[in-house]
């Protein structure tokens, strides 16, 4: 338990009380001075800040996703523990080509939810309306490509509420 049950004003200090079996003692204490590794979770959710930051400006072309990716705390944590996103090695070849996959299965995953529009010369990225409005509201992109594929004009209140019920988010 931790925690300061004092007044804010007139307390500056709170305690921390951890209650365990004799036998379990030096297995916590070990965590007060090693702190465990925080891992990212941003491969979960790539897509969607990729979508973000191409509704913002940010990112307009495949180079630009790349270059995002390596100012991310999930970057830092892939050169430091390689084998827990999968990857053998942090050699610059193994890593660009990890990275690029990434990228790429992200902005076909964006395309195919009508976010984005990726360019002839396969380089340049455009946002799309249903991008930006994923972005403005927080959706994740399949959401805004299931309403962009199922919402019609003609649909009725039950429709809409099915769809709505199925939504991601």
């Amino acid at each position: 338990m931790m925690g300061r049950a004092g007044r804010p004003q007139f307390d500056d200090q709170g305690k921390a009380v951890i209650l365990v079996h004799d036998i379990k003692k030096d297995f916590y204490k070990k965590f007060l001075y090693e702190p465990f590794p925080v891992e990212s979770s941003l491969l979960e959710v790539l897509a969607d800040h990729l979508n973000a930051e191409i509704a913002a400006g940010t990112i307009t072309s495949k180079q630009d996703a790349m270059d995002y990716i390596t100012w991310t705390y999930f970057f830092r944590r892939l050169i430091m523990n390689p084998t827990y996103y999968n990857l053998d090695d942090v050699s610059h070849d193994t890593m660009n080509k990890y990275l690029s996959s990434l990228v790429e299965k992200s902005l076909f995953d964006l395309e195919g939810s009508y976010c984005i529009e990726i360019g002839e010369d396969n380089r340049s990225i455009e946002p799309l309306t249903y991008g930006r409005i994923a972005s403005y509201y927080y959706l994740k992109h399949p959401t805004i490509g299931m309403f962009k594929d199922q919402l019609k004009p003609e649909s009725n209140i039950e429709e809409l509420l099915l769809i709505l019920t199925v939504s991601a988010d």
